[in-house]
């Protein structure tokens, strides 16, 4: 079933190593409830865009998405949660306060259709490049690409620019 705008983000078990080197799971309904959330999903740790363009633009803005409300920024990945726990730690992404958490069955990918496999490479259903606003467990905005080595569409760049945007517009709306 594919998700949309206004659809409740649904319920997943995610996985994630906690400082004590310690596997723990939640799913989104303890994660996502009652928060403002970014989730950016990524087809794999390592892997160059996610490593070079994609994650590096989030933990550039990790502060200005705090000033603008959002409670937590959530990497979700199709890898282990050792790989993971040591992507986020070697690239800030920690440092900066981003959670990676893992999707390792490609459950997520497969609910929300955002599943793909490249032959070859060892890229097996994987979760395709998406960023999604989640505001209360809602589908608030939700961005992904169409093309594999690109973030143009899912990089906090383009989500700051449309949430200031949105404010913005709603402000207009209120002075009217």
């Amino acid at each position: 079933m594919k998700y949309s705008v206004g659809d409740e983000f649904p319920e997943v078990i995610f996985n994630w190593m906690d400082d004590k080197f310690e596997v723990q799971k939640a799913g989104t309904g303890e994660l996502f409830d009652n928060k403002n959330i970014i989730l950016v999903g990524m087809p794999g740790a390592f892997s160059p865009t996610c490593s070079m363009m994609h994650l590096p633009s989030f933990i550039k803005s990790a502060k200005e998405f705090k000033d603008l409300g959002i409670d937590e920024i959530f990497c979700v990945l199709v890898n282990d949660v050792y790989v993971a726990k040591v992507w986020g730690e070697s690239t800030g992404a920690t440092k900066a306060g981003i959670k990676i958490i893992t999707d390792p069955l490609s459950i997520l990918a497969e609910t929300l259709d955002f599943e793909f496999t490249v032959k070859g490479t060892g890229l097996l259903r994987r979760l395709q490049r998406f960023t999604a606003l989640i505001k209360d467990k809602k589908i608030e905005r939700l961005y992904f690409e169409k093309e594999r080595g690109v973030c143009d569409m899912t990089s906090a760049l383009r989500i700051l620019i449309d949430i200031i945007y949105v404010s913005i517009s709603t402000l207009f709306a209120l002075l009217r």
